[in-house]
């Protein structure tokens, strides 16, 4: 009995309903008094939670001489009730889903001290470089780049095999500003395939690493012969930084 209780509690019923419910069952009709008594729960607070459970569909109210009898409906409208309630609780799991960029925008965290994460090695600097996809409140993708640092061979790899292929079928627009050099400027400026544009930062202006900009996050990147390294800052203030900067940069290049 305690192991039925148990789990008509995990499917959603309280303690005082799963007891209610399986007395019902046991011992067929009875009025809340009878209930009341054979449990020794006051009668205010049976009729109450039979009331509940014709609400879940689950007990049955039947009306003799004046005075109101429960029943317990047979057990598979158990099965018809869950189902109801996962419906439910997949539907408010698609209106919390709409609802988090809003409470992201709302978290009170996000204040002056933003939060710093370091990545050393190529596998946690690829880890780092690939976050921005896992982000389901991303709308766009805002990239510092260079020649150079695209040509590293473990990031030229994860991006032909992973991270481009993976952005595209998320849906998920990048903007580019490369560094501008004979081998740069042959790339295209616009891939509507790859939902990418890019446009070119004059060659005197050097760009040696790689900044990714998403959310409330400003991701630094640097490869250096066989060192690895990336450091992210979550924080609105930084990030709303360097989108603006990307913004005022992105309207004067070309």
């Amino acid at each position: 009995m305690e192991n039925i209780q148990i789990i008509l509690e995990q499917i959603g019923l309280d303690h005082f309903e799963s007891r209610v419910y399986l007395h019902l069952l046991e011992s067929g009709e009875k009025s809340a008094s009878v209930v009341s008594k054979a449990l020794l729960i006051p009668r205010s607070t049976t009729r109450g939670v039979l009331d509940k459970l014709c609400l879940r569909g689950i007990v049955s109210k039947i009306y003799k001489r004046n005075t109101q009898y429960y029943d317990c409906r047979p057990p598979a409208d158990l099965l018809k009730y869950l189902e109801k309630e996962i419906n439910k609780k997949q539907d408010l799991m698609g209106k919390v889903a709409e609802l988090v960029p809003t409470l992201n925008d709302m978290r009170s965290d996000q204040g002056i001290v933003p939060k710093v994460r370091f990545f050393e090695g190529q596998e946690q600097v690829v880890e780092a470089f690939n976050l921005s996809l896992f982000d389901e409140s991303i709308k766009e993708l805002l990239i510092f780049t260079s020649y150079d640092f695209l040509q590293d061979p473990v990031i030229r790899k994860n991006d032909d095999e992973f991270f481009m292929k993976t952005r595209v079928k998320k849906k998920i627009p990048a903007r580019v500003l490369v560094g501008k050099t004979p081998t740069s400027i042959t790339m295209p400026k616009k891939s509507v395939a790859e939902l990418r544009e890019r446009r070119f930062i004059p060659g005197k202006y050097k760009l040696p690493g790689n900044i990714h900009i998403y959310g409330n996050n400003v991701l630094y990147f640097s490869t250096k012969g066989e060192e690895y390294m990336a450091v992210m800052v979550e924080g609105a203030l930084m990030s709303e930084t360097m989108r603006a900067l990307f913004e005022y940069m992105w309207d004067g290049c070309a």
